[in-house]
């Protein structure tokens, strides 16, 4: 397979057809099957094909790891605004509102029972982790600071959801800015554990919070 191949576009263009999701469940269980059996194969000919594939698409060797700190990170962070609004309904025998939901519900049910200034930086800290987790990543260095005129290290592009028309939202990063980023939210997990432990033991001792 030569170099600039691209071994899982060829697959989805040989196999998914653009309406597989309106076919017969059946009939999509059965090509998902022969996809993968289809890409054992080509990997079992050319080893290094996704190798070289995903080579390509690495913008630098720390950018895994940056992603992946502000990933865990943020999964405490949401994690601890769950538990406290659980605690603070006093039922553990039903889900809390916000207690799983999305994002933008966990928030929402936060402004009723956490300080907001807490809640501003989690909210924050959720719209830049949206382009982190969803984003496709470029090199940004076609992006200057505005203030300094230092070229950005990375760019994140990420589709808009709920617009009329494709559209597309990007925002340029510095490693220094994914690594506050993980540390802010390791900051709002913290506070949102303190925030829990009061409604657990300083309140009225069984779990209820004050009205």
């Amino acid at each position: 397979m030569a170099e600039d191949d691209d071994l899982i576009s060829e697959l989805l263009e040989w196999l998914v057809p653009p309406d597989l999701k309106v076919r017969p469940a059946a009939e999509q269980i059965a090509r998902g099957t022969a996809l993968l059996y289809r890409l054992k194969e080509a990997i079992a000919a050319d080893p290094d094909a996704l190798v070289r594939q995903a080579n390509r698409r690495q913008v630098s060797p720390d950018l895994p790891q940056l992603i992946g700190e502000v990933v865990i990170a943020a999964a405490w962070a949401e994690d601890a605004g769950g538990t406290f609004l659980q605690a603070t309904s006093g039922d553990w025998d039903k889900r809390a509102p916000g207690y799983d939901d999305t994002s933008s519900r966990l928030v929402r049910a936060l402004r009723k029972k956490a300080p907001d200034e807490l809640v501003d930086r989690l909210e924050t800290a959720l719209e830049f982790r949206h382009f982190v987790v969803h984003g496709i990543w470029v090199d940004g260095s076609f992006v200057k600071h505005p203030w300094t005129g230092d070229p950005y290290d990375f760019v994140s592009m990420k589709r808009r959801y709920r617009t009329d028309a494709p559209a597309k939202d990007s925002r340029a990063f510095m490693k220094s800015a994914l690594k506050w980023l993980a540390q802010e939210f390791w900051e709002i997990e913290d506070e949102l554990e303190k925030l829990h432990y009061k409604i657990l033991f300083e309140r009225d001792g069984g779990g209820n919070a004050d009205q």
